[in-house]
């Protein structure tokens, strides 16, 4: 919630009372030609630029004076040709007879160019209540503390309007926002003057959702865990050991028929995933082990050989 206090400086900081009457039964209502504040006559118009009052001729003055009155001071500008409208407050009466002078993101909001008329037409507007506002690029939220920002940066604002898009300046940045929605909703537009206002914030326009994305799932079939069951394929270029020809103590040849080989490591080489599908297929057990176990097809069985003595008779 935003306390905007009354005394913002110029001709709006009096209150008088909730959408209570502005200037009497008749309205103040004139055209002028719209110039950018860059035109005053003043040496900073910095604060003008980045405020959301307009400066009016001294005759606007005298003859808002005819016509009783009141505080707070809020005027409608509509641009004839579009049609389209926006509320704001007065900051001066120093402008040029037969002129308005107001901030350039106004003027973009109307739609109106240099020297173009304007019809600028007395307002009453409910005290606001709530407010959604929509920074336009997401920027605005790398600021430490962005609503104190508002808070302060509000304070040169008179009136919001449904529609509009308004414009602050913070550490030489400016950030237009946009007024999504304003409470009361009676005129389009509210006044923000001696009012606590809540304050909600949209998405940035130019803020993208990230896009989820699973990852694809990994189905895993009997090759290719087999695959990564394989061990390592063992060198067989090396040199390998006791692979040289047998010698009798008599000098005779050996029958190479009888010479052992030596075992090729590469043959007969299970992979782990095999020897553990043999494993379950045996429950546990190597087949020649299950065959010693039960006794059939004569096979050798170890110390059954018969004694004999070294005695005589």
């Amino acid at each position: 919630m935003f306390p905007f206090p009354t005394g913002f400086g110029g001709y709006g900081g009096m209150p008088m009372g909730m959408g209570g009457p502005a200037f009497g039964m008749m309205p103040f209502e004139e055209r002028y030609h719209a110039l950018p504040v860059a035109a005053a006559d003043k040496s900073d118009t910095s604060k003008l630029e980045a405020g959301g009052k307009i400066l009016l001729p001294p005759s606007a003055l005298h003859k808002l004076s005819q016509l009783e009155i009141a505080y707070p001071m809020l005027f409608e500008l509509t641009n004839p040709v579009n049609g389209r409208k926006l509320h704001c407050g007065v900051h001066e009466f120093i402008a040029n007879e037969g002129s308005v002078l107001m901030p350039s993101w106004m003027m973009e909001n109307l739609g109106v160019r240099y020297s173009e008329l304007v019809k600028v037409r007395s307002a009453t507007l409910p005290k606001g209540q709530y407010v959604k506002l929509r920074p336009q690029s997401k920027t605005f939220l790398d600021i430490a503390n962005p609503k104190a920002v508002l808070e302060n940066t509000l304070r040169s604002f008179s009136a919001l309007t449904k529609g509009e898009t308004i414009r602050i300046t913070y550490n030489r940045k400016i950030y237009d926002i946009d007024v999504v929605d304003v409470k009361p909703r009676d005129h389009g537009a509210i006044s923000i003057i001696d009012a606590d206002v809540n304050v909600d914030f949209d998405a940035p326009a130019d803020y993208e959702e990230p896009v989820y994305r699973p990852a694809p799932p990994v189905l895993r079939t009997f090759r290719s865990m087999e695959s990564m069951e394989d061990e390592p394929a063992l060198d067989t270029d090396k040199p390998r050991a006791f692979v040289g020809a047998a010698a009798r103590p008599n000098g005779k040849a050996v029958d190479p028929a009888q010479t052992p080989k030596a075992p090729d490591p590469a043959a007969g080489k299970k992979s782990a995933l095999q020897m553990r599908l043999r494993f379950d297929r045996f429950d546990g057990e190597q087949p020649c082990h299950a065959a010693a176990k039960g006794g059939g097809g004569g096979g050798f069985e170890a110390f059954k050989g018969a004694g004999q003595s070294v005695r005589k008779g």
